[in-house]
């Protein structure tokens, strides 16, 4: 029962999420990331000392979390970012802007198809 819940919860963020801006992308795929692998690393507290594939994908769903939230602080930085202020991108356009943004957008794809390795994995 967990789980369809945990599903169902990720199903509707994904949905909501898919004409977001970007930063509102990534924040709502990290903040749902957390809360998976989070209750997935409770489930399984065997890992990461066990060698299992669910153990590896984890870890490496970790990992691209990780990532993610990363390329989000490079998309989002700027003096009032880093003090607590709202997400600065660089301007639209520009080579900057075109390269953070396609960062972003690879760290999410590649977050959500280890989130499907670890569903697999169950």
């Amino acid at each position: 029962m967990r789980k369809v819940a945990v599903l169902a919860l990720c199903s509707l963020l994904l949905a909501t999420v898919a004409c977001s801006p970007i930063e509102k992308q990534a924040y709502n795929t990290i903040v749902a990331a957390k809360a998976f692998l989070d209750s997935e690393k409770k489930v399984h507290s065997e890992c990461p000392a066990a060698g299992t594939t669910l153990c590896q994908n984890l870890s490496r769903a970790t990992a691209a979390k990780d990532a993610l939230i990363d390329a989000a602080e490079i998309y989002c930085s700027s003096p009032a970012f880093e003090s607590g202020g709202a997400c600065t991108p660089p301007a639209k356009g520009t080579p900057a802007s075109d390269q953070a943004i396609a960062k972003l957008k690879a760290a999410i794809a590649t977050y959500n198809q280890l989130e499907k390795d670890v569903r697999g994995s169950l």
